[in-house]
């Protein structure tokens, strides 16, 4: 207990994310019917905004970006796992997208906190939903120890639900938490962040 915490931003960067402006998907391992594991591929489109002054926001899709500033730290630790945000003209902004190294296994039935509300019939894997003023508490039993020293992960399970439609920019991809590793936590700490320790066993 303690190796891993789920990250939680609630800094808005008030802007949509998801495939809206134009980022581009991989849909190899997605769900047909929803679309939920479809993952994003090269920089994040994002219209220009004002961003509040925070070194960590959060899209209305559930993305994480992180001000140039923290990037550097971030990849200072060893973290790679970021991607250029850019307009739909291809000007940079002065933020980077936190993505992930892998993505973690199903988590335990012994994890607290979460309800389904109508997940994908042919995946089962969007639908989940926390709880109002009740902690998620996230339980790994057996884990493989390929995740020992992973710095930042995307749960298997997708928070919302995902809706695949055509045209294709109109499509809503249920989001994966965040769960980054105690340096990674120790380098983005602060105002607006929350942490929950997650519990992990390893086989």
């Amino acid at each position: 207990m303690g190796e891993f915490y789920h990250l939680i931003c609630r800094r808005l960067a008030k802007v949509y994310g998801g495939p809206t402006y134009g980022t581009k998907y991989s849909l190899t391992g997605a769900c047909s019917q929803c679309g939920t594991g479809a993952e994003p591929q090269g920089p994040r489109i994002l219209p220009k905004f004002r961003a509040p002054y925070h070194p960590i926001l959060l899209t209305f899709d559930g993305e994480i970006l992180v001000n140039l500033d923290r990037a550097q730290s971030l990849k200072s630790l060893g973290v790679s796992c970021l991607e250029e945000v850019r307009t739909p003209t291809g000007n940079l902004l002065p933020l980077m997208e936190l993505r992930r190294e892998t993505i973690l296994p199903p988590f335990s039935p012994k994890t607290t906190g979460y309800e389904r509300e109508q997940p994908c019939p042919q995946c089962g894997r969007d639908g989940f939903f926390g709880i109002p003023h009740q902690p998620l508490t996230l339980v790994y039993e057996a884990l493989s120890q390929q995740y020992r020293g992973k710095q930042v992960l995307w749960t298997f399970e997708r928070f919302g639900n995902s809706r695949l439609r055509s045209p294709f920019e109109d499509s809503v991809f249920a989001a994966p938490l965040y769960v980054v590793s105690r340096e990674v936590m120790e380098c983005i700490r602060g105002r607006g962040i929350d942490f929950e320790p997650v519990v992990t066993e390893y086989s």
